[in-house]
């Protein structure tokens, strides 16, 4: 599956074991996980470049938020 960002939020369409071990990779800590509505990770600062430089699937906001309501978890 993939990862995808707005530059604010990281998430998943997959397995959440998948994201957190993206965010692992950039080297964010599992504890910052937000599980409250949407399952996500919020960047900031220098996590916004490198998600998208290791991959994470650049969408809007908007975009973000049908991908996750599409999910069921």
């Amino acid at each position: 599956m993939a990862i995808y960002t707005d530059t604010i939020h990281l998430i998943t369409d997959g397995n959440i074991q998948e994201l957190h071990d993206f965010a692992k990779s950039m080297g964010m800590k599992k504890n910052w996980f937000q599980n409250h509505r949407k399952p996500h990770y919020d960047l900031f600062g220098t996590m916004k470049q490198k998600a998208i430089e290791k991959g994470a699937v650049l969408k809007s906001s908007r975009e973000l938020v049908l991908i996750l309501n599409m999910i069921k978890r």
